[in-house]
């Protein structure tokens, strides 16, 4: 009999925290069996109320009259897996919808990571992946027959479906890689210890593919790095985010929802403080309430909650709805799921190959003393706003316009009114709203003759 697994690697210093979450949540622990080196221990919903059909009171004349009013139940599951030897080597097996549940306390990115050593990346049918530069922030691409290397400049990979390298061992099954990984194998629960053993076998070989992803940072940068997001936060830098769909474990969760929001912290001294912010969160709203409490001191404190009439109420960490780049030492760290990470070297490596294909014209270099005698002149001149006297780019700009018969519109910024009501102007460069008018004109027409676009 094949049983699907959707497993997830726990990290050692949060399976209290676990506990304590399964529990808080209504998952009761039930038998704790024992085989092959491993506590299998099973907790399991027993009293579920059920949740409120939303549709029910808008449709409640279409019903009979005996109908009583109805209650969507959903039972889940999680079994828990320690090895007796190893106790810092535990494992979970997701059931139902406890995977909301786990990715405070599980390796992220576990899945992925695996995949690295034991994956066929010609048979990839399916990738999801997340861009930290450019307009597109999220992607996820369907595929007949892959092609092996086919990474975008700005990709990271955190979602794939493909089958295992070696099929004698993993079989010829797809496999789902993400933060977890989930396949069907003919195995019983108790034989699971066989797949443990399997998966941190596959750890000791080489990487037989390349990814480009993230890795995750170490705990003391990570502690840096969050006291600087607080900082960057109040100055109103950084942005706040909704994503319009996401990764719980290998699930790809789409958000169909518009949601009323509110802003929770705790203070230094453990008080609650909270701000609602209606039906829209950005940068600003966050950036306020951070400034009118100062004694806010730590960013893992503060949360969001989303309010929706079929939904509920559900809260998220702060840092899971940041996108905020912040270069420490000489690294360059993002958040993702709420927790730092860095580039790997393949990403690099693919990003730099993009960066080597621009083509560079060289034309006439800036003479110096040519600019040494304009800036002379310039500071003798000077104007009042005038501030572009050491700017050499202002020189040379001027120079090629008054060479060329160009017009110069760098700098010159044009007011464009938000659309939102409190929201402030936007500045944009009229140099570079043309040159992005320009680009996306090209591609429009390249993309009518049917030309694949390489970047």
């Amino acid at each position: 009999m094949t049983n699907t697994y959707n497993i997830y690697k726990v990290k050692p210093t949060k399976i209290g925290q676990l506990k304590e979450k399964l529990k808080s949540v209504g998952l009761v622990e039930q038998k704790t069996l024992e085989k092959d080196g491993y506590l299998k221990t099973f907790y399991f919903s027993e009293k579920v109320e059920g949740n409120e059909v939303w549709w029910w009171k808008t449709y409640r004349d279409f019903f009979n009259e005996n109908i009583e009013e109805p209650k969507n139940i959903f039972n889940f599951a999680v079994l828990v897996c320690q090895n007796t030897a190893e106790p810092e080597r535990i494992f979970a097996v997701s059931l139902g919808k406890s995977h909301f549940y786990l990715s405070k306390f599980i390796q992220l990115d576990f899945g992925i990571d695996l995949a690295l050593h034991m994956a066929d990346e010609s048979s990839i049918l399916l990738k999801k992946s997340r861009y930290f530069t450019g307009t597109k922030r999220q992607d996820v691409s369907s595929y007949q027959q892959f092609q092996v290397n086919n990474y975008e400049a700005g990709e990271s990979v955190d979602h794939i479906k493909l089958k295992a390298a070696n099929k004698t061992v993993w079989g010829n099954r797809n496999i789902i890689f993400a933060d977890s990984i989930q396949m069907d194998m003919d195995k019983q629960p108790m034989h699971l210890p066989e797949i443990f053993e399997i998966i941190e076998a596959s750890f000791k070989d080489d990487r037989i593919i390349h990814l480009p992803k993230l890795e995750s940072a170490n705990s003391d940068i990570a502690n840096d790095l969050d006291i600087q997001a607080l900082t960057h936060l109040r100055d109103g830098e950084g942005s706040v985010g909704i994503d319009q769909f996401h990764v719980n474990g290998v699930s790809i969760c789409f958000s169909f929802h518009d949601y009323d929001y509110a802003i929770k912290a705790k203070n230094s001294e453990g008080k609650l403080l909270s701000k609602q912010l209606g039906n829209t969160i950005g940068t600003e709203e966050i950036s306020e309430f951070l400034v009118d409490n100062p004694d806010i001191d730590n960013i893992n404190n503060v949360t969001v909650q989303f309010k929706n009439e079929e939904t509920g109420r559900f809260t998220r960490s702060l840092k899971e709805l940041l996108d905020m780049p912040i270069v420490w030492g000489d690294q360059q760290y993002f958040l993702k799921n709420g927790e730092w990470f860095f580039f790997n070297q393949v990403f690099m490596e693919y990003l730099k190959r993009s960066l080597s294909g621009i083509e560079i014209v060289l034309e006439e270099k800036l003479i110096e003393t040519e600019f040494t005698a304009w800036q002379a002149n310039k500071r003798a001149n000077r104007k009042a706003g005038d501030d572009k006297v050491d700017y050499r780019e202002a020189y040379f700009n001027q120079k090629i316009c008054s060479e060329r018969g160009y017009t110069l519109l760098d700098r010159e910024l044009t007011a464009i009114r938000s659309l939102e009501r409190k929201r402030r102007d936007y500045q944009v460069d009229s140099c570079r709203s043309l040159l992005q008018r320009r680009d996306n004109i090209r591609k429009d027409l390249k993309k009518e003759a049917g030309i694949n676009l390489q970047h």
